[in-house]
């Protein structure tokens, strides 16, 4: 008797187990359940392909300036990260999927490109060049169809209910336009009427900036506010020395001085710290720092996805309050140099005499060679005044025959602190 109730227990939750599952499914296939996203949340998730030394980067990338337009004005932000983080989250899956789901692009000229920042929308400004392809994986959208590489993004109402997706060429002169799977109602109407116009417009529509800054130089209203921090070399301690070498998967009992700094050995590879900030890596043997490849060939995108994933664990943990974003992904003989630099609180950092942190050598399907200059900041608790933007435009007459963008930007010669200050960029 015993046993019979047992299998009638087993019975009862193997069908309770059953039914649940079937309700799962069934609750999957509603356009309610599809909309939500848990149809995503449901789905097997592929197997993670090998970056850099296996890791990914931290979290979705964020865009340094943003700018939402609706009927009645525009909302604008820069210069102030947090901030950046909760209004960009409603943007992240919709500029994603678009990015996955884009169709046939087309060329997009200056004048058009300008008027689709006027149409109900959402523009995204990522400070440096990044793939269009690594920029949907970054974001969450899975596989992008698209080639190149773009600074400037926007989602903007098309015709009917479409959303259409635009970026700008980074060579200038426009750029390109494709649609996308979103809808207007659904997707971007609900994201573009959370955000409040706060006054926020672009040079090219005032008539006296025109003239003297780049016109998609974003100016938002009231005092700009950027704080002062001071800087230490985070490699000059041992505790920040130990971190490093865990993260490049360096041995510190493998360790020599040399004329140029210490030098860590990994069978032939070397690794040169000095000063402690600057790194150096060359590679005598290849495979340490693989990178994701189609075929032994690595693309742009990947490139730009493995070197990222290696930088972040790299240096993220020891700089401090700046964050990375990447500068540039360009060709090299047969391979890229990829490039990234520092943000402090959106604000770009130009670190010594070339502007960028890290600068990382791609070839043969691996890192064959890298320079971090690793820095470590700290907010001091005060901001510096800086001259509302449309007087420091006036004192920088050079500005009139170039039409430069004017930022708000660091400058880190190598001191124990650094200061904002309007830039012509």
């Amino acid at each position: 008797m015993r046993d019979n109730r047992r299998l009638m227990e087993w019975g009862k939750n193997a069908l309770i187990l059953l039914l649940t599952l079937s309700a799962g499914v069934l609750l999957s296939m509603t356009p309610l359940a599809r909309d939500s996203g848990l149809g995503e949340l449901l789905r097997p998730r592929p197997a993670q392909t090998g970056t850099s030394g296996g890791g990914s980067p931290s979290g979705p990338v964020l865009p340094a300036r943003l700018a939402v337009y609706r009927e009645g004005g525009r909302f604008g932000l820069q210069y102030d990260d947090n901030r950046m983080e909760e209004v960009f989250a409603a943007f992240v899956p919709l500029l994603g999927d678009a990015l996955a789901g884009a169709g046939e692009p087309s060329p997009l000229p200056e004048a058009q490109w300008r008027d689709c920042l006027r149409r109900r929308g959402a523009y995204f400004d990522f400070a440096g060049e990044i793939p269009l392809a690594a920029l949907a994986r970054w974001l969450g959208g899975g596989a992008c169809p698209l080639e190149g590489s773009a600074r400037r993004v926007a989602l903007v109402a098309g015709e009917g209910d479409a959303v259409s997706l635009c970026w700008e060429n980074p060579e200038g002169g426009g750029g390109f336009t494709c649609p996308t799977a979103l809808s207007r109602s659904l997707h971007l109407d609900p994201a573009v009427d959370a955000v409040s116009p706060n006054g926020a417009y672009f040079a090219f529509e005032d008539e006296g900036l025109s003239r003297l800054l780049d016109p998609l130089t974003l100016i938002t209203e009231g005092d700009p506010a950027a704080g002062l921090y001071s800087v230490a070399a985070p490699l000059s301690t041992a505790a920040g020395t130990e971190a490093l070498l865990d993260a490049l998967s360096f041995n510190s009992q493998n360790h020599a001085p040399g004329s140029n700094g210490e030098v860590y050995l990994d069978g032939a590879d070397r690794l040169v710290i000095r000063d402690g900030s600057t790194v150096t890596y060359r590679a005598a043997q290849e495979g340490k720092y693989p990178v994701e490849n189609t075929n032994g060939s690595v693309s742009a995108a990947q490139a730009a996805q493995g070197t990222r994933a290696l930088a972040e664990r790299a240096m993220a943990p020891l700089c401090g309050e700046a964050r990375l974003y990447l500068l540039s992904v360009r060709p090299e003989g047969e391979g890229w140099r990829v490039r990234f630099g520092f943000l402090l609180g959106g604000s770009s950092v130009y670190l010594y005499d070339e502007g960028w942190a890290a600068e990382f050598l791609v070839r043969d399907g691996c890192v064959t060679g890298f320079t971090l200059r690793l820095r470590q900041y700290a907010a001091l608790g005060e901001n510096a005044l800086l001259l509302p933007i449309r007087k420091a435009a006036a004192m920088l007459p050079d500005l009139t025959r170039e039409r430069r963008e004017l930022v708000i930007q660091y400058r880190d010669g190598g001191g124990s602190a650094v200061s904002p200050g309007w830039e012509a960029v």
